[in-house]
């Protein structure tokens, strides 16, 4: 397991969404085929429009209790589309909310924090899960939240750098081979998602400290989603363009193979997650 000093001035904001990645040698790896879908999803957070699309066991290895997902995908037009379910016994929606002080008179941030997920794909380089491998790469993350991304049907879309070269805004560490690496997680252009709420004075006990932007605009809000608790399990849908266009984003064409990851956080923070081994996308 990786460790980060907590106490660094460095803001860390997703910078380890994926950095406690496993490595993949101990679990084989698997790939993912996507094929033409007889018809066009529609986001509604349902699996019952993907019952004649093959589902795909991912194994997850962590602490958090996750051991798997199941993955259906495919194409449809020049969009491509994901179900992901996974078993959650509790659906967790909130994400430090703030919680009336009596005493202060004021709020203090709550202990609650959101389910979340999030799939990478590589750009360049050599991708794998393991992040301090020593491998250099770029890579497309997006990171549903369940509390500051799923409210407007989004994930967050980011980029992953593994690099080599040193980079305003990124963290230094070193990798299993003994080499310098930094590893940098900026969001794609655009909007941002969401900002925190201020309150002047008592409201309720309770309120969220997020408020969302449910119409978000740029490169950061191509990926749709729409989220589903239900019966103690998760069912997410993705929808992305094929080509968005954006150089922030990954390009996938139809013939071709891309290496990918899966991370699902279970009411935690981004230092603890269960994740996936290197997974192949094939078009």
């Amino acid at each position: 397991m990786f460790t980060m000093n907590w106490k660094s001035p460095f803001s860390m904001g997703l910078i380890i969404v994926f950095i406690t990645f496993l490595s993949s040698s101990v679990l084989a790896q698997k790939t993912i085929q996507l094929k033409g879908l007889s018809a066009r999803p529609v986001l509604d957070g349902s699996a019952s429009e993907w019952k004649n699309v093959k589902s795909v066991k991912i194994p997850l290895k962590g602490s958090l209790g996750i051991k798997s997902v199941d993955l259906k995908a495919g194409t449809f037009g020049d969009e491509v589309f994901f179900l992901v379910q996974w078993k959650d016994s509790t659906q967790d929606i909130q994400h430090k909310p703030f919680v009336w002080n009596a005493a202060k008179k004021k709020y203090d941030s709550g202990n609650q924090k959101e389910d979340r997920f999030a799939i990478q794909f590589e750009m360049t380089g050599e991708y794998t899960t393991d992040w301090i491998s020593g491998n250099l790469f770029e890579a497309d993350t997006w990171h549903w939240k369940a509390a500051r991304s799923n409210p407007a049907q989004v994930a967050q879309d980011k980029m992953t750098i593994i690099t080599s070269n040193p980079t305003r805004k990124s963290y230094k560490t070193k990798a299993k081979n003994g080499s310098t690496i930094y590893i940098l997680r900026p969001s794609d252009k655009g909007d941002k998602l969401y900002k925190t709420a201020r309150y002047s004075k008592r409201e309720k006990d309770m309120m969220p400290k997020y408020i969302i932007n449910k119409n978000p605009k740029g490169s950061i809000a191509d990926v749709k989603t729409n989220g589903v608790w239900k019966k103690g399990m998760w069912t997410l849908e993705m929808q992305r363009k094929l080509n968005t266009g954006h150089p922030d984003d990954v390009v996938f064409r139809k013939g071709s193979a891309v290496k990918g990851g899966i991370a699902v956080f279970n009411r935690s923070g981004d230092d603890k997650h269960d994740v996936s081994e290197t997974l192949t996308f094939q078009f």
